[in-house]
C-alpha cells in the first residue's frame, strides 16, 4: 500500500510539472521572461552572494595591507626624522665645542667594539692616517672618554676611563686637590690617594690635573658623587661620575696637539660645562 502511495504521488507530480510547463510555454514571450529571471534568481542567488562576499573580503584585505604599508613607512620616515634630528644636535654640540677649544681635534665616529669583556675597547674611523697617535687623549664635548691604546692605519682602538689598566692624574677644580683616579672594578671611578683631612665635597668637578702625560691640565672628567672616610684609613673614598656618558658615545674627538697653550683650558672648559 505505501508503494502505491509513493506511485500515486509521483504520478500526479509529473502531471502538475506537465500542466505548468504546457502553461508557461502557452504564455506571451515577456511573461515567459519574467518567469525565467525569477526562476534564475532564485536559483543562482546563494552563489551570488558568495561571490560579492568573497569580492568585499578581498577588497578589505587590500585597503588593510595597504594600510599597514603606509603606516609601516611613515613609522618609518618619523624614526628616520627623529634620529637626523638628534644627529643634527649633537653635532651642533660639537662643533660649538671645537670652535671654543684652543687644541688641534680629529672628530672620529665610533665603528665599533674591540674584545666581549667589559670594558671593552671602542673602535674609532680615524687612524695614523689622519694623525691618530698612540696615547692621544680622547674626548667628547662633555669631557673626557679615555686616550688612544692601538692607532691603526684607518682605524684606532680607544681605552675608556672604567678599564683598570688605566689610571689620570686628576684635580678638584675648586680645592685644588690632586688624586689618582682608577677604576678598579671596571663599574666606577675612584679618585685615590686623597689625604683623609683634604678638602673634597660632592658636586665638586674633577679635571685632569695635566701631570701624567694624557691630559692636558683643566679637561673635565666628571663630578664628585660620593665622599666616605674610613675609620681606620689615611685616605678618603671618593666616587667620581664621569662627565661624559660611556655608554652612549657615537663621535668623539682625539685631541691631537698636546703642545697647544692650556692656561686658556679651565676657562675654555666651564664655557661649555657651567658650574653644577
Amino acid at each position: 500500500m505505501k508503494q502505491k502511495s509513493e506511485g500515486a504521488k509521483g504520478f500526479w507530480m509529473w502531471i502538475i510539472f506537465l500542466f505548468v510547463a504546457l502553461s508557461i510555454y502557452g504564455l506571451p514571450q515577456n511573461i515567459k521572461n519574467n518567469i525565467s529571471s525569477i526562476v534564475r534568481a532564485g536559483l543562482f542567488s546563494p552563489f551570488v552572494w558568495v561571490d560579492s562576499q568573497y569580492k568585499i573580503m578581498r577588497d578589505n584585505l587590500s585597503r588593510l595591507i595597504r594600510t599597514e604599508r603606509e603606516l609601516a613607512q611613515t613609522k618609518l620616515e618619523l624614526q628616520n626624522s627623529i634620529e637626523e634630528k638628534l644627529e643634527n644636535q649633537r653635532l651642533r654640540k660639537l662643533l660649538d665645542f671645537k670652535s671654543n677649544s684652543k687644541y688641534s681635534l680629529i672628530l672620529a665616529e665610533i665603528v665599533g667594539i674591540k674584545g666581549m669583556k667589559f670594558p671593552a675597547g671602542l673602535i674609532i674611523n680615524k687612524g695614523k692616517r689622519d694623525g691618530v697617535e698612540d696615547n692621544m687623549p680622547v674626548l667628547t664635548a662633555d669631557g673626557a672618554i679615555g686616550r688612544v691604546k692601538s692607532a691603526g692605519t684607518t682605524t684606532s682602538v680607544i681605552q675608556i676611563l672604567l678599564d683598570p689598566a688605566l689610571k689620570i692624574s686628576v684635580l678638584d677644580q675648586r680645592s685644588r686637590v690632586v688624586g689618582m683616579l682608577v677604576s678598579p672594578d671596571a663599574r666606577k671611578l675612584l679618585m685615590e690617594q686623597v689625604p683623609a683631612d683634604e678638602d673634597i665635597a660632592v658636586g665638586d668637578r674633577i679635571i685632569a690635573s695635566g701631570y701624567g702625560g694624557i691630559f692636558p691640565k683643566g679637561i673635565l672628567i666628571g663630578y664628585v658623587i660620593s665622599v666616605s672616610e674610613p675609620p681606620e684609613g689615611m685616605f678618603k673614598r671618593i666616587v667620581v661620575e664621569p662627565s661624559a656618558s660611556l655608554s652612549r658615545i657615537e663621535e668623539v674627538f682625539v685631541l691631537k696637539d698636546m703642545n697647544a697653550d692650556s692656561s686658556n683650558i679651565d676657562t675654555i672648559e666651564t664655557k661649555i660645562h657651567p658650574t653644577k
